[in-house]
């Protein structure tokens, strides 16, 4: 068959070249013809400046533009010729792709005339016969060089032509909505779906250009959906735009390496042009890693400023506000539409229900509660079950049943997928028959490189069948580091187990991960269940207790209103062993153990009162009375008997995290007798207690006056369930005077100075910082953040040891500090003085190392501040959302400066982990 030219249609004669030709190409097949340069692995026509392994539709690509770069003096045929070939690398190729003008046909020549001459000097020994160069390309044909040549050239995307890459694009787009519809809406409805959501017409997400966005949304919120609409948007752009690349969606599973070498890896080079690039599914992978993706997005941005970046992550993962955009919940009408779609029918108007609406407000839910009608299932399910159940409605849909044996596997897969942040082959997981079984079921979605699941739902279901079969480790998933990426496969787990197994299972989970356990309240829990006026009988009450009691021990207990408090005890004792040293802080203990509780029952309220000092046994004893009187009991309160099915957890959950906002808001955690935070506690209590009556405040401390005012109150605190005294601004109570009594004995010397000292100019400025000079201001600004960081550290090592790299700026230590502290010009309208401080990890100290600070003090009239921040404007969030660059108030002249630097870190990070809701007003 003649072959003709795509362009012209005019045959095209192939030239037989002569042996001298053949070794001209073949010999010179890995040396770089551009001067300087020896690494050739690109073909590129001399005459035409057009990669020849690309050159066929390169050509008609760019004839329809106005045409490629020919000889005018040469036909097509002989611009084609072999005699033209040059050997480039990539880079000198690519540049001359971009440029042709800049390189002319002769210049080119030059080049290939260079490298035969050095051919010819560094290849004379080499010989090839007439007859053996006639063998090897006889009768020649181009596409056979090509081929030859592709055989040993690795593969580039640049290498499709544009349209080529356009339409593979396209067909990705498509693919992917398929596989997610395909488990959920019979192949009937599919097309009419797919055709509704094209046609939506609410609005984009906006990224602008040389920014990053990230969608934030629950599971099944429709994050992807969004994320392939902004994507599919600028496909469509690219086809008209040629100095726009054709937009990457990249998962970030796949993104093994750096984010700027997968983005090159899939141009085939660096970005030249207009660059829209998703990276779906932060999830995937480990906090940490998504943490990494989102900083090289940042400076990905800044090093490609017309690279635009769109990710996507349910809730956890940290995200500035000035990046996040929430994914709102849809209106319950349009979940209908898109279910009576699914369903090819309206859903039954007796079914519409509060809790089906409500159901109705994501994609997700919708097509499930559409597949839940189709196979007959009560709809009035909670969020959590409906997606848990997905699974085995697919399942259930076709008509062979699934062996035991590929649920199993199902399990494993899905441990493998959560367990790991790269892909999972199918050649790595087990055999090519277990693997087809796998994709059969419709739930597993194989391709030649990975084997998932067709939704992040049924692996997070599988990831609970694998707990429950025993094939994942509770203690192991449900730690600080395997959580997040667990959080929904345990949600399920909690909210499909049966009673007893629920409680027993949600106990384990709360002794081994309190943060994971507050969160799978968040999301399944309904907290509303229990707030009704009126109390529940005595019946319901006892009939909740014998249904999920574990072990039948509380059941056991004839008196009900024992039997209340030890079920409500439980729920608080687990939390409280998973706290660790913090336990003691937040409830009543003494030698280390939790004091004895004592109830009273009535019209379904509980009187509940936290012993002095009295400890087990037994756990609870009944009340003589409804109110009693203080005297043994250290805390008496009045609680509605929860009778929701995770009721007594929620009211553990907000009793404890009521005690830690008090314990934080009085700074009064616990940390080493040596720390420079007790030293500041110290100072302050002995200031108020030796200043108490005095008439003029006394800076210097007279220890020997301030130990018998001390011990005078001592006998008070002694003779008394509970004492405070109130000043200017402050109050102390018994056991702050218990504690500065003891942190006394270690005091030597006749006097307690201030930590900090007076300002050092005789001012008469309006603010205090005015009688700081610079120099003094400077030194005092590297102190206090120095004493902060070590006394965060101990902070966190005394209360919270179980969370541990759990906590961002933990995980960040050893951590060294620069700054700039800014003073200000104008003295009469600025009250503080802020700095600006960067967290750098310090790869070289150990974590307990003092740490390095260095500040610098700038004024506030130049550009100082804004130069520091943009210049570390991309460094790398840590684990659980603590920022690396901190804007802080100088608060000179404060009694405890770093206690309270210190804390203002800590809350962040608990906030970040779930144990603090409403922190704002602990953070000053």
């Amino acid at each position: 068959m003649t072959k003709r030219s795509a362009v012209s249609g005019k045959p095209i004669e192939h030239r037989v070249p002569t042996p001298g030709t053949v070794r001209q190409l073949y010999g010179t097949a890995f040396a770089c013809a551009k001067p300087g340069c020896r690494a050739g692995l690109y073909t590129v026509n001399a005459a035409t400046g057009q990669h020849v392994l690309n050159s066929h539709v390169a050509h008609i690509h760019a004839r329809s533009e106005g045409g490629p770069r020919w000889d005018p003096a040469m036909s097509e045929a002989d611009n084609r010729d072999v005699g033209n070939l040059l050997l480039l690398c990539f880079p000198h190729a690519w540049e001359i792709d971009q440029v042709p003008d800049e390189y002319p046909a002769e210049m080119l020549r030059s080049w290939k005339r260079d490298q035969l001459a050095d051919f010819e000097r560094a290849h004379r020994s080499w010989q090839i016969s007439d007859e053996e160069a006639r063998e090897a390309v006889t009768p020649f044909d181009l596409g056979a060089v090509i081929e030859k040549i592709s055989a040993v050239v690795p593969f580039n995307p640049r290498m499709r032509s544009r349209i080529e890459t356009w339409q593979l694009a396209i067909r990705r787009g498509h693919a992917m909505r398929v596989s997610r519809l395909t488990p959920l809406v019979p192949a009937e409805r599919r097309p009419a779906v797919l055709a509704w959501m094209a046609a939506r017409q609410e609005p984009l997400v906006e990224v602008p250009v040389g920014q990053v966005r990230v969608l934030v949304g629950r599971l099944g919120a429709g994050k992807s959906e969004h994320a392939l609409r902004w994507w599919g948007q600028a496909v469509q752009a690219a086809a008209n735009d040629p100095d726009t690349e054709i937009p990457l969606f990249l998962p970030a599973r796949h993104i093994t390496a750096s984010l700027e070498l997968a983005i090159a890896n899939e141009l085939g080079g660096d970005p030249s042009g207009r660059c829209h690039v998703v990276i779906d599914d932060l999830d995937s992978v480990p906090l940490r890693e998504a943490a990494r993706l989102l900083a090289e997005a940042r400076q990905l941005v800044h090093t490609w400023p017309r690279v635009s970046v769109l990710a996507t992550a349910r809730p956890g993962i940290p995200v500035p506000d000035e990046e996040k955009i929430l994914v709102e919940p849809w209106p319950a009408q349009r979940g209908a539409e898109l279910a009576k779609l699914a369903l090819g029918d309206d859903i039954p108007w007796h079914l519409w229900n509060t809790e089906m609406a409500a159901l109705l407000t994501s994609p997700l839910t919708a097509l499930g509660l559409a597949a839940r009608v189709q196979a007959g299932r009560d709809v009035k399910v909670s969020r959590a079950r409906l997606l848990a159940d997905l699974a085995t409605m697919v399942i259930d849909s076709q008509s062979d049943e699934v062996a035991d044996g590929t649920w199993q596997d199902l399990a494993r897969l899905a441990v493998r997928i959560l367990g790991q942040s790269q892909p999972v082959t199918g050649a790595s997981f087990g055999s090519l028959p277990l693997v087809r079984r796998l994709t059969a079921t419709g739930l597993v979605v194989g391709d030649h490189t990975e084997l998932t699941f067709a939704l992040p739902v049924f692996e997070q279901y599988f990831g609970s069948e694998a707990l429950r079969m025993g094939l994942a480790d509770l203690d192991t998933i449900a730690a600080a580091s395997s959580f997040p990426r667990w959080r929904y496969a345990l949600a399920f787990a909690v909210s499909t187990a049966i009673d007893q197994d629920q409680e027993r299972l949600f106990a384990g989970l709360a002794t081994v991960n309190p943060a994971a356990a507050f969160w799978i309240l968040d999301e399944i829990a309904d907290a509303s269940a229990d707030r009704t006026h009126d109390g529940p009988s005595d019946e319901a009450i006892a009939a909740l207790i014998s249904r999920r009691d574990p072990t039948g021990a509380v059941t056991a207990e004839p008196d009900l209103a024992i039997r209340a408090g030890q079920w409500l005890r439980g729920a608080e004792q687990a939390l409280l062993i998973g706290l660790g040293p913090l336990a003691e802080s937040l409830a009543r203990h003494r030698d280390g153990r939790l004091v004895q509780w004592g109830t009273w029952l009535q019209n379904g309220y509980l009187t509940l009162a936290r012993s002095r000092d009295q400890l087990p046994p037994p756990d609870v004893v009944k009340l003589p009375e409804m109110f009693p009187s203080l005297g043994r009991w250290h805390r008496v309160e009045g609680v509605r008997f929860p009778t929701s099915d995770l009721g007594r957890w929620l009211r553990a959950q907000a009793a404890l995290q009521e005690q830690l906002q008090n314990v934080i808001r009085r700074r009064t955690l616990p940390v080493p007798r040596t720390s420079w935070l007790a030293r500041e506690r110290l100072y302050l209590l002995a200031d108020f207690v030796y200043n108490y009556s005095a008439a003029r405040r006394r800076r210097t401390i007279d220890l020997a006056e301030l130990r018998d005012i001390v011990t005078e109150w001592m006998e008070r605190v002694n003779r008394s369930v509970r004492s405070t005294w109130q000043g200017t601004g402050r109050s102390v109570d018994s056991d702050d005077i218990r504690w500065l009594a003891a942190q006394l004995d270690m005091e030597d010397g006749d006097t307690l100075l201030p930590l900090w000292p007076e300002g050092d100019q005789p001012g008469t400025g309006r603010w205090r910082w005015q009688t700081y000079s610079p120099e003094l201001t400077l030194t005092l600004a590297t102190d206090i953040v120095r004493q902060a960081l070590i006394g965060y550290r101990q902070l966190v090592e005394t209360s919270f040891p179980a969370f541990g790299d759990a906590l961002g700026l933990y995980s960040m230590l050893p951590v060294g500090v620069e700054g700039l502290v800014r003073r200000p010009v104008n003295n009469e309208n600025a009250y503080t003085i802020d700095m600006i401080v960067s967290l750098d990890p310090d790869r070289d100290a150990q974590r307990s190392d003092v740490p390095s600070v260095d500040l610098r003090l700038v004024p506030d009239d130049g550009p100082a501040f804004w130069t520091f921040s943009q210049e570390r404007r991309s460094a790398a969030r840590t684990t659980f959302g603590q920022s690396p660059l901190q804007n802080v108030d100088l608060p000179l002249g404060n009694t405890c400066p770093a206690t309270s630097l210190a804390y203002r870190w800590l809350v962040q990070d608990l906030a970040g982990v779930g144990w603090l809701n409403d922190h704002h007003g602990l953070l000053d």
